[in-house]
Formats: C-alpha cells, structure tokens, sequence
C-alpha cells in the first residue's frame, strides 16, 4: 500500500532566551516561530476523511491547542533557566519547557506533544514523521532526522 506525506504549518510570536550562549542570543529575544508538521500514512479508505492521510483541519486544530495556545505572544523558558522565578513574576505568559529552548529543541519537544494525539487521529494509519521549526526564514531545525 502506499505511503502518502502531508504537512500543515502554523506561524506563532514568542521570545525565549538561550542562557548558556555567549552573544547576544543570551538575551531574551523574539521570533516569529514557523511550525511545521509533517505526517506519513496511508490514505482513509471511507469516511468523511476518504483519499486523505489526515484533514488538514484536523491537524490544525491540534498544532494550535498544543503550540499556538501555550506559546503564542508567551515566553518560553527552559525549566532551569536561573532566571525562571523572575520571569514568573513579569512575563504574563509563559511556557515552561524541559530543555533549553533553541530551535532543534522546540522542534523536539512539540514533536513529544503532537506525536500521540496524531497517532490516535489517523488511528494509527499515520505518524508524525518529523516536525520543522524555523527560528528566521532562513534558519530552521528538524526533528527527528
């Protein structure tokens, strides 16, 4: 049977900081996030979904609970961030993740909050294949590889 690729993208505005950096990325600092999922499976064979892997709407409704929702116009901060008890008190909104929050990280960690909801979506006739963050239009992260 063949394998068919879709993918939805959804843009998001948040700032993070990278701690550990030696430049000016260890500021916080603004994006323009690009998000980018791709999912693999074979096509539905019957049923309002019919000749698709998953409905585009479908997957957008589920990138934006589970990336615009948390982290549009928010802060995102690694959790041992020294600076995470500060941002608590000015930031308004933030998302507060496990690893430090470069781009090869976002695109890992809302891999981990996507993966099981689209598995149960195509009824496992799909999979999340990869996810793409774009940092700038010119700068982007992958995962997995």
């Amino acid at each position: 049977m063949s394998s068919f690729v879709i993918t939805r993208k959804i843009e998001i505005d948040a700032a993070h900081r990278v701690p550990s950096h030696e430049s000016k990325c260890r500021n916080i600092h603004g994006h323009r996030y690009t998000v980018e999922a791709t999912v693999e499976g074979t096509l539905y064979e019957s049923g309002p979904q019919e000749g698709m892997v998953l409905d585009f709407g479908f997957l957008k409704e589920l990138m934006v609970e589970l990336i615009d929702g948390p982290a549009d116009h928010a802060m995102i901060a690694w959790a041992q961030d020294p600076l995470l008890c500060e941002f608590k008190g000015c930031c308004g909104k933030l998302l507060v993740v496990p690893y430090v929050p470069t781009a090869e990280n976002l695109a890992r960690y809302w891999f981990e909050q996507l993966v099981a909801p689209i598995q149960t979506m195509t009824n496992s006739n799909g999979f999340l294949s990869h996810v793409r963050v774009y940092e700038t239009p010119n700068c982007w992260s992958d995962y997995p590889v």
